[in-house]
């Protein structure tokens, strides 16, 4: 059975969902040295630590035998699996299927079109707040500085229906948005704008792909904020509004401070607070602490300090207890009353907001018994035995270990049971053992190893569209019309002598069956594109970041009155 390639969107959306921090500390313990992470490499001996992994970039690099990849090879090296393999794993590990039918790539392929459309949606409403007087008075009026709104591809949803009217042409474009939910038609096939008036905050993925839209209202009107609806591309409950953003000045923070909404999240970024995220005004899930924590180690929850504020609080507690590992912490801030995150920092500054959170946010701890006492008010000792039933099965959500252990204390000691059940010995783990690393191939030497096995797939490999801007490279392009007998003799010519020799002793597992070759060739033609993409989408970013902020004062919008 011939095998299909994987498409570049779906290894795209695994590698958005793997943290390389977190997947290689569960085989490599790791510690933080600055803004890396290092350990005693696992593919050669060694006693001082030169294997480090950079969280921003998302690789690994080893100077003591070189070793050096991302999330895929990792696992290709390290638990010796073939690409395929690896994308399989970590696409289970995220919840995912690849995609192996026709139908599969058919779903794959409506994804990116939708991809494409939102980012021309972002462009338009981008345009539409300079065209509107009325949208750029409403950010002079909250001090949002252009550079700000530059840096949050902020834009304006006017009234009428203007998506419509753009995109009037464009069937497949209007059935696209219709199915983001940015369109709406009605039962009698009417069909208008979902944001109207509204100030326009596009929600990213931490790679930096649109998934949906938050929308405030200018002037009168309900509701206040307006969301995307779920769709192929947006699950409220799994984004967080500003991880991208906040992912630009650093992926790795010592801590991330978790909002409610889209202009607290504006605001402290402007006033240098960047390790900044909001969950958009919702319950937060199960999915979004997995992803913060990814981030950070240390997670703090802003709320204001009001019955409201300690509710969305308790139940961002409950929501983390799951995931509350060793090493991991969790805190929680309550703004005075009358005050939230916006306001306070553009009153008292970005210094009283890091002191706030250094003197006054509460340990995990501290506030699970505080609720206690809430729900259970009083000292007498029914109440503390409920007190201390309630806790105990709050506890038993924590993951096992010493985090575990000192909060059953600390709870013990509150509600006057005083001393914790002796956790049972756990085994003490052995030693590993560092790994032969296995013989690695570049993807060039890969690819004129199946083309010399296989000189038929060549085709695929001058076909410009599996090339970045379409640009084949020399050492393949010359290939083009050369005879299949003599295409060593070829290869010889055009690249080094070790690359070629490298490629004619190159041995792997479906090198020589031409299903599975050709399956493997066009992964690798894919996993080069996305890598390159993902250079390019980066530099991209942190050159207009730093155009910005260089230029920063010639596009501010001006002070409000």
């Amino acid at each position: 059975m011939q095998m299909s390639f994987i498409p570049e969107s779906f290894i795209d959306d695994v590698l958005a969902r793997t943290d390389l921090v977190e997947l290689i500390h569960r085989q490599v313990p790791l510690k933080k040295k600055g803004r890396e992470y290092a350990a005693c490499c696992p593919f050669h001996q060694e006693k001082t630590p030169s294997f480090y992994v950079n969280p921003d970039k998302q690789f690994y690099h080893c100077f003591g035998c070189g070793a050096h990849g991302n999330a895929v090879s990792f696992l290709m090296d390290y638990e010796h699996r073939d690409f395929r393999g690896a994308i399989e794993q970590l696409a289970e590990a995220a919840g995912m299927s690849v995609p192996v039918s026709d139908t599969d790539h058919a779903v794959l392929d409506a994804q990116a079109h939708l991809f494409q459309i939102i980012e021309r949606v972002n462009a338009h409403f981008k345009t539409q707040l300079r065209q509107h007087p009325e949208a750029i008075d409403y950010l002079r009026g909250r001090h949002v500085q252009g550079e700000t709104a530059a840096l949050f591809s902020i834009g304006y949803a006017p009234g009428g229906n203007t998506l419509l009217q753009v995109f009037d042409h464009e069937p497949e474009a209007i059935a696209a948005l219709i199915e983001l939910g940015l369109i709406i038609q009605k039962d009698d096939g009417d069909r208008y704008d979902r944001f109207r008036r509204r100030i326009m905050f596009p929600i990213r993925d931490k790679r930096g792909q649109i998934r949906g839209f938050g929308g405030r209202i200018v002037g009168p009107g309900e509701p206040k904020y307006l969301n995307s609806p779920e769709s192929q591309l947006f699950h409220k409950g799994q984004h967080v509004y500003g991880l991208y953003e906040s992912r630009l000045d650093n992926a790795r923070p010592n801590r991330l401070l978790i909002v409610e909404g889209y202009m607290d999240v504006v605001m402290l970024a402007q006033h240098g607070i960047r390790n900044v995220v909001a969950t958009m005004g919702t319950a937060t899930t199960d999915e979004q602490i997995q992803r913060l924590y990814a981030q950070s180690a240390t997670l703090v929850f802003c709320f204001d300090g009001d019955s409201a504020g300690r509710r969305a609080a308790g139940r961002a507690l409950h929501a983390a207890l799951p995931h509350l590992a060793d090493g991991r912490d969790l805190r929680f801030l309550f703004l005075p009353d009358g005050e939230d995150p916006d306001s306070f920092v553009q009153t008292h500054g970005q210094a009283a907001v890091s002191e706030l959170i250094e003197r006054q946010s509460l340990a995990f701890d501290q506030f699970m018994l505080q609720l206690l006492d809430q729900q259970e008010p009083g000292a007498g000792t029914a109440i503390q035995a409920r007190k201390a039933k309630t806790g105990a099965e709050w506890v038993s959500h924590l993951p096992e270990g010493a985090m575990k252990r000192i909060t059953l204390r600390r709870l013990n000691e509150h509600t006057g049971v005083w001393r914790a059940k002796n956790a049972p010995n756990q085994a003490q783990s052995l030693p590993q053992q560092p790994r032969r690393k296995p013989v690695r191939y570049p993807a060039h030497t890969l690819i004129l190893a199946i083309l010399l096995r296989h000189p038929q797939l060549l085709p695929h490999v001058l076909d410009p569209s599996v090339w970045l801007a379409g640009l084949v490279p020399e050492g393949f392009s010359r290939l083009a019309g050369r005879d299949s007998e003599r295409l060593l003799e070829d290869m010889s010519i055009l690249w080094d002598t070790e690359t070629v020799e490298a490629a004619r002793h190159c041995d792997f597992s479906g090198v020589n069956d031409t299903g599975m070759a050709q399956a493997i060739l066009l992964d690798t033609l894919k996993q080069l594109q996305r890598e390159q993409a993902d250079v390019a989408r980066k530099q991209q970013s942190l050159n207009g970041l730093a155009q910005l902020r260089e230029y920063g004062a010639s596009t501010n919008f001006p002070e409000g009155d």
